[in-house]
């Protein structure tokens, strides 16, 4: 009974809420049973253009830390601010919010080559945050 509660949840998530939810949980989880180790996700430049390790331009988003108190909490403000600017100021926008998330995303990357961050998870949120603060909704 539980399961079917739990699960009718997790689907009635926004699309793209839940899938970068989902990754986030996913990839601290395979951190945290060692299946990758969070050396093989961060931002380096250098192994980003001169290794051809691109999937860091995706995976310094993913990772959170290890599974702790930080870690849920950074989770449930990501999870909180992210459904509802895709539920409020991008309903029935997603492919917008799909945008603004991939444009955020890429000027994020671009800072991250002359400051010195390794995962910009909390930087995306805080963004998900300023814009929810800043944006009104278009009706």
């Amino acid at each position: 009974m539980a399961y079917h509660t739990l699960r009718h949840e997790y689907m009635q998530m926004p699309p793209v809420t839940r899938a970068y939810t989902t990754a986030c949980v996913i990839t601290t989880l395979a951190v945290q049973l060692d299946v990758v180790s969070p050396f093989q996700l961060y931002f380096n430049p250098l192994l980003i253009l001169k290794q051809f390790q691109v999937w860091r331009l995706i995976t310094t988003f993913l990772f959170f830390g290890n599974i702790g108190f930080n870690f849920l909490f950074n989770m449930i403000f990501t999870y909180r601010y992210c459904r509802m600017l895709e539920e409020g100021s991008f309903r029935s926008r997603t492919a917008d919010f799909v945008m603004m998330f991939l444009f955020g995303a890429t000027l994020m990357i671009i800072w991250a080559f002359f400051i010195n961050l390794l995962f910009l998870g909390q930087a995306l949120t805080i963004m998900l945050v300023y814009i929810l603060v800043t944006k009104k909704p278009i009706h």
